[in-house]
Formats: structure tokens, C-alpha cells, sequence
């Protein structure tokens, strides 16, 4: 998982510790229903709904500094766009990875901040 380390670091910097940590609780809760939203959206083969909602999980990734996150979104941005359904499987598939591993990391920096 590659994560701006320096984006972060800067958010809790300018933020503070604890309205920091609870940005990222909020980001993290938006995450979890993006992606749950984009798995009914690709069930349903929504074109232009997953490519919205891949948007979305690309932008709020990139603001917490999750660019293997955001780079996995355009993936799946891409592929849906491609009308490959093995390429949209695959993406998703990363996605869901990467978002998993995202939910932890998120999970870890609030233990921390206590």
C-alpha cells in the first residue's frame, strides 16, 4: 500500500491530533459506502455510476494520501469505461484490496491518536 506519508503527516500537523484522526474516521465511513455503493453499481452494470463513484474513491483517497487506493479507482474507472468485463473484475477485485488495507491503516492511526 503506498500511502503520502508526508500528506498525512501534514494533515495532523495543521489539524491537530485529534480533529485529524477524526477526519480520517469520517473519510474512512465515506470510503466503506463508496466502495459498497460501487459493488451494487457493477452488479447492476451502471457504467456511468461506477465511473462516478470510482471518481469519488479516487478523490477521497488522494486527500488522505492513498495512492495505491486513488490509482486503483482510475483503474476501475478505466476499465468500466473499457466495456471489458474481466478488466472491470480484476480492477475491482484490486480495489476492494487496497481498500481493505486502507480501512486498517485508518483503523491503526486512531488507535494511536488514542
Amino acid at each position: 500500500m503506498s500511502v503520502d506519508s508526508d500528506r498525512l503527516a501534514d494533515m495532523f500537523v495543521d489539524l491537530g491530533e485529534a480533529r485529524a484522526a477524526h477526519l480520517v474516521s469520517i473519510s474512512v465511513e465515506r470510503l466503506e459506502e463508496l466502495m459498497a455503493s460501487l459493488d451494487l453499481a457493477a452488479a447492476q452494470v451502471r457504467p456511468g455510476d461506477c465511473v462516478d463513484l470510482a471518481g469519488q474513491i479516487r478523490a477521497v483517497g488522494d486527500s488522505l494520501g492513498l495512492l495505491s487506493l486513488s490509482l486503483a479507482a482510475r483503474g476501475v474507472s478505466r476499465a468500466v469505461q473499457s466495456g471489458d468485463p474481466v478488466a472491470v473484475a480484476a480492477t475491482m477485485a484490486r480495489l476492494r484490496r487496497l481498500a481493505m488495507r486502507s480501512f486498517r491503516i485508518a483503523a491503526e492511526l486512531q488507535h494511536r491518536s488514542g
